[in-house]
């Protein structure tokens, strides 16, 4: 040790003696000098600062006597401090900076590669150790911090010139730890972008030019972007190595989860790239940003477009940041978690608001159809073309019209080159009245084959309806029927019948596929003849084809249609296929009540319907359905209790229709006492009777059950005929199946024919008195 030395205080002892002899200028600190003074400064605080204090001073010394040797060593010696005592440091980095500023400054020492090399290191183990306490707190390290990357920058490039140290000090940068929180120095952040960009686009000129997807790459694109990529793949094949100097930067400045930092970085790539447009610069980025928020770069692109003309940037380009985002949309970078709606809609509202300018409207446009081909999340199409209806149903004005006409460009674009079912059709119905007629069908290939409602089909065929092209509104009655198949037939059948006044040719479009549908070559032949003649078809030519069940198994459901003089399916109606779901008897047989001759036409009609439907019906189900039909006969009689018939008229009147002979006189001198009056207790037995005839004329396997069989004792005659409807009652309400199987309709028409053999209840059963009379008295 030398004699000078040993006087000075402990801490100017422990750094001078790191130092080693000589005045060479590739000097090092001595190792365990070194290590000790770091356990000193260690040690307390205030020794940490005497420390930092000497080296500002031993610095100036070393600088006027240009010993370039010391000054590498003390900035050596810092190195090591801010690394081992980075918890302290802002105790000593307002000493630090100054050393660096003192050397950057010299002119005899910031020409010197390696003194500003080891600045450069210094620097770095800065940066990577501060924190964001020192931005909020201590307004000297923001001064010294900007001013040191400033004289750094200027010099290296004045100086030096070497860009390498340049590209670590933008590496620096982007290691600082929320330095992107602090609108005093994000701005670096910017520069170390911009920076890194150029040098990489130097080394790697396919990066620079100008390139961009024009529309038909795009829709190769999408056509097979239908799903989110789940893989990245991007131009990461034609990478350099990642020891690249410049792509290390670049993915220290994208691949960030600080998202304050990751939007200065986005926003500064965004800002080159209108410089030189490349797309495939612009997917390789986005492939470093980590997967949840690659958004980002689409939302800040679509934000710029919003900004406020007055802080708009004069040289930035709407058209070109439409085009990258476009690129983006429909590369194979990955993106999740886009709010695709949101950033429709301002692309909207910027479209409207320039709906002048063709060239952004067209842009517009383009992205937005670009923008709808990756499916983010279910219901994403539907989703957009109802927004799409909302502005369009929201311009009322002539002055609007311009703006419809580019809505109206909008949804063809992003309808186009959908292939999968992903809208409702009542949606659908809404949208095409702003649709040309070529792209009404197109727009109803994206229906889904929810089954619709009556009501909702009836306004499609409306839709169809309003197309002028013929031959268009045949194609599109033909992809309604193979979309809805029975549901588009009933449903067609009902709004024909209530709408048609005159024909027209959607009237027998809608026939032509119906016979098509049903296979009945006479139907179609018909309705060729009648659209040849312009004919409508009247209740009783369609009633012909939906008469035979075995010719058309929806012939129950188009027969009531027919039947009934207003209509109102439900869903259930159009989606049932069942033969159980027959012509309700009671819906037109209930009208027997009704007194004058409405009456006898009404009871002829029902009557004649039941005969028909047995002559057609010959299977088992359709057994049951008759039978069906004579019990709701019998309960409409039951329930009367005015102008009930006798059992005798009925069926002489059956007889009659049934051989198809013009009723006698007499017989209609009969019917006239349908309408008379008759006791409740005479019809119960009417009924009872009848039942117990046809039991008894049937097969001994195939009885009919009878409520009467059981001997009633201990009743009076008000109890007995309470006892008969009650019995009877609950005998209509036992399975059709099992009380009327196996019976032929020759068989039903025999027992109605059979009750010729009784007569009248009230001229057969005498009156008695006492206990267990049949009837008491009136």
């Amino acid at each position: 040790m030398h004699m000078r030395f040993v006087f000075l205080p402990k801490h100017q002892r422990l750094v001078n003696q790191c130092y080693p002899s000589g005045s060479t200028t590739d000097k090092k600190p001595k190792s365990s000098e070194t290590s000790y003074l770091l356990y000193y400064v260690n040690s307390r605080r205030s020794k940490l600062e005497k420390v930092s204090s000497f080296l500002v001073k031993r610095t100036g010394s070393d600088l006027n006597r240009r010993r370039v040797g010391n000054v590498s060593v003390t900035l050596e010696l810092m190195n090591k401090i801010v690394k081992n005592c980075k918890e302290n440091l802002n105790v000593f980095i307002k000493d630090f900076f100054s050393i660096m500023l003192t050397v950057l400054n010299n002119e005899n020492f910031n020409n010197d590669y390696s003194i500003v090399d080891l600045l450069e290191v210094t620097f770095s183990s800065i940066c990577i150790s501060v924190d964001d306490t020192l931005y909020s707190s201590d307004s000297d390290f923001i001064k010294n911090y900007s001013k040191f990357i400033d004289l750094f920058f200027k010099v290296v490039t004045s100086r030096i010139h070497n860009d390498e140290l340049l590209l670590r000090l933008c590496e620096d940068i982007s290691n600082t730890s929320s330095i992107a929180n602090n609108p005093q120095l994000n701005h670096y952040i910017r520069k170390a972008v911009e920076f890194t960009l150029n040098k990489f686009q130097e080394e790697y000129p396919q990066y620079k030019m100008v390139s961009l997807a024009t529309p038909t790459e795009i829709l190769n694109l999408n056509r097979r972007l239908s799903k989110v990529q789940t893989r990245t793949n991007g131009t990461d094949i034609s990478l350099p190595k990642e020891d690249n100097l410049t792509v290390k930067i670049l993915q220290s400045l994208f691949n960030t989860t600080e998202t304050d930092k990751l939007n200065v970085s986005v926003r500064a790539l965004l800002s080159h790239l209108q410089s030189t447009p490349n797309k495939e610069l612009l997917t390789y980025i986005c492939n470093k940003i980590p997967v949840q928020l690659r958004y980002i770069v689409v939302l800040l692109g679509i934000r710029r477009l919003t900004y406020d003309k007055n802080a708009k940037d004069s040289e930035y380009d709407p058209v070109t940041g439409l085009k990258l985002i476009s690129c983006l949309l429909t590369s194979d970078v990955s993106i999740v978690g886009l709010s695709v709606l949101d950033i429709m809609k301002k692309i909207l509202q910027f479209q409207l608001d320039n709906y002048d300018n063709h060239e952004i409207t067209n842009q517009c446009c383009f992205t937005i159809r670009d923008l709808s081909f990756k499916n983010y999340y279910k219901g994403q199409t539907f989703d957009i073309l109802y927004e799409f209806l909302i502005r369009l149903k929201g311009f009322k004005t002539t002055n609007e019209m311009l703006k419809q006409d580019i809505l109206v460009k909008d949804v063809v674009e992003v309808i186009k080159y959908k292939n999968e079912p992903c809208i409702t059709l009542e949606l659908f119905v809404e949208l095409s009245t702003f649709l040309e007629s070529s792209m009404v069908l197109t727009l109803f290939n994206l229906v889904n084959n929810q089954s619709p409602s009556n009501p909702i089909m009836s306004q499609l065929f409306q839709t169809v309806s309003k197309l002028t092209d013929e031959s268009m509104q045949k194609i599109f009655m033909q992809r309604i029927f193979a979309k809805y198949e029975h549901i588009a037939l009933l449903s067609g059948l009902n709004y024909f019948l209530e709408t048609t006044k005159e024909p027209d040719n959607i009237y027998y479009c809608y026939h032509l596929e119906s016979a098509n549908f049903l296979k009945l070559d006479d139907y179609r032949v018909q309705t060729e003849y009648k659209k040849e003649h312009s004919l409508l078809f009247s209740r009783a030519d369609l009633l012909n084809y939906y008469s035979d069940a075995g010719s058309n198994k929806y012939s129950s459901r188009g027969s009531e249609i027919l039947l009934l003089q207003k209509n109102n399916l439900s869903t259930v109606d159009l989606t049932s296929d069942s033969q159980h779901n027959l012509i309700e008897p009671s819906n037109s047989i209930v009208i027997i009540n009704n007194s004058g001759s409405d009456s006898q036409i009404a009871l002829q009609d029902n009557i004649n319907a039941i005969k028909a439907r047995v002559s057609r019906e010959s299977t088992i189900a359709n057994r049951e359905n008759v039978y069906r039909y004579v019990s709701d006969e019998l309960r409409s009689w039951k329930t009367t209790k005015t102008n009930a018939p006798k059992i005798s008229d009925l069926k002489s009147y059956i007889r009659y229709t049934g051989d198809k002979k013009t009723p006698s006189s007499s017989s209609h001198k009969n019917l006239k006492s349908l309408r008379g009056s008759q006791s409740v207790k005479s019809r119960v037995t009417n009924i009872t009777f009848l039942l117990k005839e046809l039991q008894e004329n049937s097969d001994q396997d195939e009885k009919i059950p009878d409520p009467d069989e059981e001997e009633i004792t201990g009743l009076d005659g008000v109890k007995i005929g309470r006892s008969h409807s009650i019995m009877l009652q609950n005998s209509l309400k036992t399975d059709k199946r099992t009380s009327f199987t196996g019976m032929h309709k020759a068989e039903v028409f025999s027992k109605i024919d059979s009750v010729e053999n009784f007569e009248d209840a009230e001229e057969e059963v005498p009156k008695v008195d006492g206990r267990g009379k049949l009837f008491a008295s009136s």
